[in-house]
């Protein structure tokens, strides 16, 4: 058992090992970069223990996948695969790492959480913990299974004095070390925020209850050394007094000792859990979520060594939308760029929202008798600002509310509004006079009520001209007979009124907004430090700018030979930096500007991005 308060926390510059290392008698935590700047407020107990089960999780998940891919197997056979240079070890499994050429090596020394685990076998615990026994309760509907040994009145009754029934042995039986196994279990799965089996749980609670206090933990700082040493006491008790121990028996009792008592005392020094090089975790971790919340068609490129085969299905999921097969092959090698975003302003704005909207009773009359009109108007809160728009759908007859149409393809709430949880059908058509300065909000807004003006970012439409002979003229917005002269394009707006609104809404995009452009992403396993640093600009240069610079001519060479309207696509490059940000509610912030702002410095919030990657 760690005793989290003597674990002493580095962050080192140079050493790429996440883990704890013994040194001396002494147990060190080493952290992933980018963690040094909050060291001190994670120097407590409960700081130290839930960096341990997170990071505990990462390499459970990240293990798996190198299973899963063949890298390594999961036994401590001596074997070799020649992909990236496979080695499997007793002492751990290596990974070639092409780029750093160094290795990825597992160190289980002090695994003693997988090994308490791998002893769990619940139809195994039921059993034991309720065996078979002489009982002189009686279950009736089992009577006739007994007749057979009954004593028979004379009057014909079946008397049965015992039955063969489940029971509960709780005196230093077998099923007692199971109990205590069951404890130990429920407190690590509470750690590792998992949930036990109800019965394996209220046999863990019959042990609480017996030897322990209702808020006493063994993951407590408080409680922590007073549990511990009474867990260690009741497992000699058991010990001492369970007359027959069976191979049951001994299976968990080697899982509790190993557990209570841990074996890093007898270690050499050196690694005794984690693993080396902690940067293709990080790049696993990085990679997967940008799988995770990017269209599988604008992910052009992708480095799936490190990747589960669902997070790689999910990203082949799809035809890519600009075709980088054989882009990055130079003088018969392949260079391996991490992930490659086709990034637009429309992929940032089409995502799924919920809005509320009701019915406003405001009439646009269509004639002068005012006998005819269009009810269009309906009210909503954006941003906490009411706000009335326009919405109209082809074919709209007069006297016919825009909202009854929309109750046959949207649900109202307990207050009768209606729920608009999907952008509107192509057939309608909205309009509001936008306010400055436009946000992704606003934008957002536009797209699911299919604004006029939102078909035009659709379409990449940014001249009047074009605005007004593809999208206007085609609804026949200049014939003053339909829903959108009658009502949308009303007040002065219409016709060549519409312009200047047109004009501002484009030129407002454009300067708050970038252009579509490629952005290739790598992954470094760096903090930001390392960039600023004066003495290191040559290694900067010759291990990570030279090859951003490679990739983006080529990538360039192939765009340019499209002919098409991504030929002369901008392309931008960045580097992602761990960094450590528990009260950040942001996973990607932009950090200082580097080599003038070419290659953009983006700080990743890990304990978010952990939340994504163990999801």
């Amino acid at each position: 058992m760690i005793n989290f308060n003597s674990l002493k926390l580095r962050v080192p510059d140079n050493y790429s090992f996440v883990g704890i290392q013994k040194q001396d008698d002494e147990l060190y935590f080493y952290l992933p970069k980018g963690f040094d700047a909050r060291l001190s407020e994670l120097d407590t107990f409960v700081g130290k223990r839930d960096l341990f089960f997170l990071l505990y999780k990462i390499l459970g998940t990240f293990k798996e996948i190198c299973i899963e891919k063949g890298y390594i197997d999961d036994i401590g056979e001596l074997g070799t695969q020649d992909r990236d240079g496979v080695i499997n070890s007793h002492r751990g499994s290596e990974i070639q790492d092409d780029e750093d050429d160094s290795e990825n090596i597992f160190y289980s020394k002090l695994d003693i959480i997988t090994h308490f685990l791998k002893a769990y076998e619940e139809p195994k615990i039921l059993a034991l913990a309720y065996r078979l026994g002489k009982s002189n309760k009686f279950d009736v509907s089992q009577i006739h299974k007994y007749l057979h040994q009954a004593v028979y009145l004379p009057n014909h009754a079946a008397y049965v004095d015992e039955m063969l029934l489940p029971r509960r042995v709780m005196q230093f039986e077998s099923t007692d070390i199971v109990t205590m196994y069951c404890y130990l279990f429920c407190e690590i799965k509470q750690q590792l925020g998992e949930v036990a089996n109800a019965e394996i749980t209220a046999l863990a609670e019959r042990f609480r209850q017996h030897h322990l206090g209702n808020q006493d933990s063994l993951f407590d700082e408080q409680s922590y050394e007073q549990v511990l040493n009474i867990l260690k006491d009741v497992l000699e008790t058991i010990d001492h007094n369970t007359p027959i121990k069976d191979a049951d028996y001994w299976q968990y009792y080697e899982a509790i000792k190993l557990f209570l008592y841990g074996n890093w005392h007898q270690a050499e020094n050196g690694e005794i859990w984690g693993i080396k090089n902690f940067h293709s975790v990080w790049e696993s971790m990085c990679l997967t979520y940008i799988v995770q919340r990017t269209d599988p068609s604008l992910l052009l490129y992708l480095d799936d060594r490190y990747l589960s085969s669902r997070t790689v299905e999910k990203a082949k999921s799809s035809a890519k939308l600009i075709d980088l097969s054989n882009t990055f092959k130079i003088n018969g090698s392949s260079m391996i760029p991490d992930s490659i975003l086709f990034e637009s302003i429309r992929h940032k704005i089409e995502v799924k929202k919920t809005y509320k909207v009701w019915a406003d009773n405001w009439k646009d009359y269509q004639n002068k008798e005012m006998t005819k009109y269009y009810e269009t108007t309906i009210a909503s809160y954006f941003n906490d600002h009411y706000i009335n728009i326009k919405i109209g759908y082809l074919g709209q007859e007069t006297n016919n509310h825009t909202i009854k149409k929309l109750q046959e393809l949207y649900k109202l709430d307990s207050k009768g509004d209606m729920i608009i949880n999907a952008p509107l059908p192509n057939n309608f058509y909205s309009f509001w006079v936008n306010s400055f300065p436009l946000n992704l909000e606003v934008l957002h807004q536009m797209y699911y009520f299919n604004h006029f003006f939102y078909l035009a970012l659709k379409k990449q439409i940014r001249d009047w001209d074009r605005f007004n002979k593809e999208i206007l003229q085609p609804l026949g917005v200049e014939i003053k007979n339909n829903v959108f002269t009658g009502s949308l394009f009303r007040r002065g707006i219409f016709g060549e009124n519409i312009k200047p609104h047109f004009n501002d809404f484009i030129q407002e995009l454009f300067d708050q907004f970038d252009q579509d452009f490629c952005e290739i992403i790598d992954i470094k396993y760096l903090d930001t430090k390392y960039f600023r640093d004066s003495n290191k600009i040559e290694e900067i240069k010759r291990r990570s700018i030279r090859k951003q610079f490679v990739y983006e001519h080529l990538l360039q060479k192939t765009l340019e030979k499209r002919k098409d309207q991504y030929s002369n696509l901008s392309i931008r490059s960045s580097f992602w930096l761990p960094s450590y940000l528990p009260d950040d509610s942001e996973l990607l912030q932009d950090d200082s500007t580097f080599m003038d702002g070419y290659i953009k410095l983006k700080n990743v919030n890990f304990k978010l991005l952990a939340e994504t990657y163990l999801a």
